[in-house]
């Protein structure tokens, strides 16, 4: 499963596919980048920082939610939220457009051989990471795992 990514709270997690998660947190950086910059807390650059990198090293490493504050996590999944609903107003986005994003130092987004990404998946994760933090995500049956933002939407994996 080298293509996804573990995005965590407390003792309970999810996987992501890494291209869906890039993408909706290159997309929720947007929103991010809207508030103005005297009114924006001091933690702001670190998160939107983090988000940058999240969405280009992929599965790389995993996406720790209860390390932020409870601030930052609101902050973070509002933008999350937005972006879902922005992405299904587009009909979800193109390489071309993929690829002319500066996500992090002149990187984009690797959509790994796609030309579309559709925006239901994106926006099923986004609400998939609000309900890990409000413990209200369905448990997946035993020795299996959710795996959110395929192109196919939500899945089960294992066993």
């Amino acid at each position: 499963m080298g293509r996804a990514t573990p995005v965590c709270f407390g003792d309970r997690f999810f996987w992501a596919y890494d291209v869906g998660l890039g993408v909706l947190f290159a997309e929720a950086i947007h929103f991010a980048e809207e508030s103005a910059p005297d009114r924006r807390p001091l933690w702001w650059s670190e998160l939107v920082h983090q988000m940058r990198v999240h969405a280009v090293v992929g599965a790389s490493m995993a996406v720790l939610l209860d390390e932020f504050s409870a601030e930052e996590q609101r902050a973070l999944l509002g933008w999350v939220s937005r972006a879902g609903t922005r992405l299904a107003e587009r009909g979800g986005v193109d390489l071309a457009e993929v690829a002319g994003w500066n996500v992090l130092d002149g990187q984009t987004i690797d959509l790994r051989g796609a030309r579309h990404v559709a925006a239901g998946p994106l926006v099923e994760l986004g609400r998939a990471m609000s309900d890990l933090v409000d413990d209200v995500l369905d448990p997946p049956p035993q020795g299996r795992h959710w795996y959110f933002g395929t192109p196919a939407g939500r899945v089960l994996h294992g066993g």
